[in-house]
This record gives structure tokens, sequence and C-alpha cells, in this order.
């Protein structure tokens, strides 16, 4: 389902499936018979994908808004499966979860930190523990996304700013932009509108609880051994951050703070990540015959999540990229 319809004039939305239980919120112009799970899946593999990914938000338990639903998401796994794609569910409640659970999904994305009760709350009931072991049973990997919440942050302190790497993503112009007076302005202007949405408590608390809530969930998927694979996640928001590139080494930091042990993270940001996606065979580790797209780190990522930060050289291909020629340039 789709938040917000764009003009009819484009009428193609190839990216829709009609679900019936949210019929109420389906444009009157669409047909439904023109939008089932197989037609959708069949465009993703013509299209050259290796995966599929449905979207479960019902709105983090302040809104409402249409969503997939179980019957439907087995629709789209079964038409997955078929042309042999990857099914990846967004999910970050306990009620997606089960649902993408329930639909044997490949790959639930993001982590859990939304169920019923008290936002304030930062304590994973026992709905919330019983998802995550129903997922390890299942083998069904998961990609938490920590830093997707933790980013947030950045509208209320945002330090994130003197941080020299940040120079690395980001051009110059564009961090004095998010210095001066209008950045600050905008900066704050986004700030009041998560104010105006967030309930009792207020922003600032619920930030607070959710980000607790994140590690509190990934700690307890450590500890049930839940297949865990890396994986960045920058909304398409006004805020800074979740700034791409930097995203993913500050989520790798994210894991190591509540944790995980290096030779983890190693694994679910190559080989792990590899083998859910199906790509083991050309990627993930260093074999004789797979594609060469390694960085040469002058740390050691066993000992420290640090190490992450001393990429010297990338290879792409096989072929020698030196870092600072990836720096964002105005």
């Amino acid at each position: 389902m789709a938040f917000n319809v764009p003009p009819l004039s484009s009428p193609n939305f190839p990216n829709l499936v009609y679900e019936p239980k949210e019929a109420e919120h389906w444009p009157k112009s669409l047909e439904p018979a023109d939008y089932t799970a197989e037609r959708a899946v069949s465009r993703a593999a013509d299209a050259g994908a290796i995966c599929v990914k449905a979207f479960v938000e019902s709105g983090f338990g302040m809104f409402n808004w249409p969503y997939l639903h179980t019957e439907t998401l087995q629709k789209i796994q079964a038409a997955a499966r078929a042309r042999k794609l990857v099914l990846m569910v967004h999910a970050n409640s306990v009620d997606s979860w089960r649902s993408a659970l329930d639909a044997h999904a490949d790959i639930i994305a993001h982590g859990l930190w939304v169920w019923p009760g008290d936002f304030g709350n930062s304590v994973p009931p026992p709905a919330a523990s019983n998802v995550i072991a129903a997922a390890a049973r299942s083998g069904t990997h998961v990609q938490p996304t920590l830093q997707t919440v933790a980013g947030e942050r950045a509208m209320i302190d945002p330090s994130l700013l003197d941080d020299p790497r940040l120079t690395m993503v980001l051009p110059p112009a564009v961090i004095d932009y998010l210095r001066l007076a209008e950045g600050v302005k905008a900066r704050t202007a986004l700030l009041e509108e998560y104010r105006k949405a967030s309930p009792t408590p207020g922003f600032e608390p619920l930030l607070s609880a959710a980000i607790q809530r994140t590690r509190a969930t990934f700690k307890v998927m450590l500890q049930d051994h839940v297949p865990l694979v890396f994986g960045s996640d920058s909304p398409g928001v006004n805020g800074f951050g979740n700034p791409p590139g930097l995203n993913g080494r500050l989520e790798l930091q994210n894991w190591a703070d509540a944790g995980a042990p290096p030779f983890l993270i190693l694994r679910a940001a190559t080989l792990d990540n590899a083998t859910a996606l199906g790509l083991s065979h050309e990627l993930g580790s260093i074999e004789v015959g797979k594609r060469a797209d390694l960085l040469l780190l002058k740390e050691n990522p066993l000992a420290s999540v640090s190490a992450y930060d001393s990429i010297e050289t990338i290879f792409l291909n096989g072929e020698p990229i030196a870092r600072d020629t990836l720096r964002a340039h105005n």
C-alpha cells in the first residue's frame, strides 16, 4: 500500500499490491485485479531483482497507515519462491514481525521497537521476546538497523556535525549549511513536527525509550542466536543523523556497543549477508572464483570495530580504488 498516491496521470503504480483488508484506502481509479502479488513479483524478477521487499508498517502505534497483512504476504512469498527471489519484510513491531514470520519471510528488515502499552517503557514484554525466539527457531535472518532510530538524535544533538568522518560522505557546502542559521532553522522545524506528532510524554523521552528498546531487543536476539545480517538505513527525511555511507559505520558501532562480538559483526556484514540474499556463490568471502569486492584495512576487525575506520583501499571487481578518491566533494 502507498501512504499518498501520486497524481493519476502516472497510471502504472508498478509497486502497489492490493490488500483486501485495506480496501477502504485503495484508490478508486485502480482496478484491484491489476495489482496482484504475482504481478509485482514478476515485474521485479523480470527487471533482474534478487529479492522483493514488502512494507508492513501500521504507524508506530501512533498513526493509522494501511499496510500488507499476513495472507497477502503469504501470496507474495509464494510468488517470490516461484521466481527464486528472496522475500524481505519491513517490520519493526511485534505484530508486523509475527506477520512476517507467519508468511515465512526470508529476512526481516529492521529491529523491534514497537509493541502495545506504555510508549515510554523500554523493557521488552513477553510478546517481543516470543517473536524473537520464533525468528531464532525458524532461522529467519534479521537486519536490525539500530542506527535508523539512534540517528534521530541529531535533531536534538547536532554533535555529529563535528565528527570528522562526516566529511567523507557529505560535501563541505552541505555541512556548512547544516551549521548555519538556515540549516538550524530547518532542523528545528523538523524537530517541532516530531514534537507535535508525539503523544505523552513527548518526543524527547519517547525517542530515548525507542533507542533503548532497539538495544534491549537486539540483546535478546544475540542471546537467542537469531541469524543477524548487517544493513544500513537512511530514512528519506530532512534530518542528517543517518547519512548514507556513515550510517553503516555507525550501525556497526551500535552492534558493538550492544555486545555483539567482532567476529559476529564481520560475518554479518560479509558471508552471512551474502548467504541470506542468495549471493554466497559469488560474494561474502575471499575464495577463488568469487568476485573481488574487498576492503583493505590497516587494523584487524576481529580485534575492534574501530578497524572499520582504517580503510586504506577498496577493491571493486578486483580493481583498486584509493579511499580518498571517494570522498564527498562540493
